[in-house]
């Protein structure tokens, strides 16, 4: 059986600081560029190994949740059975959804903390989009890919981000 996880995230031009440096008393400022450029991104996550798809997309539905499902089909064992957990955001639900070999699990409402992927994207903005600020929109849509494209590239490091053992603390 293979178990992958999927999920949803916005990644935005002027992301909000993780982490500043500053001297004790000051105040530090964060420019801010005056646009609200985003990027939408799907993906899904096998722990047990690291492996990782995503899309870049406008926005979500039902129509882009389908090409997903689609172009995932075409990524799991054929020989195995594949359910994927997501959250319960209603295009995931929606009836005219064909699943291939894809076996939907979902998970409580309002439990994010369940889904691993959502340790991949805080792990992701948090690497790529912390104090980075795009001059022009094709410079998030660049940054976005070339994120993707490392963590597809890096299975180790998904895998180790992902680890299901956090979620299974005594």
């Amino acid at each position: 059986m293979d178990l992958w996880f999927a999920d949803e995230t916005g990644i935005q031009a002027n992301p909000r600081p993780y982490v500043v440096w500053a001297k004790k008393g000051s105040k530090p400022t964060i420019p801010y560029l005056g646009e609200h450029w985003h990027q939408s991104v799907i993906g899904a996550v096998r722990p047990t190994d690291g492996r990782f798809f995503s899309l870049i997309i406008t926005q979500g539905n039902t129509d882009l949740f389908q090409v997903f499902l689609d172009q995932l089909n075409e990524q799991v064992d054929p020989a195995k059975r594949t359910i994927l957990v997501l959250d319960n955001v209603s295009f995931h639900k929606a009836q005219r959804l064909r699943w291939g070999r894809i076996e939907p699990l979902y998970l409580p409402p309002y439990s994010p903390e369940l889904n691993p992927i959502e340790e991949l994207w805080l792990y992701g903005k948090k690497r790529f989009f912390n104090h980075w600020f795009p001059k022009c929109e094709s410079m998030l849509e660049d940054r976005t890919a070339n994120a993707l494209t490392y963590f597809m590239d890096n299975p180790a490091i998904v895998q180790s981000v992902c680890a299901m053992t956090t979620y299974f603390r005594e």
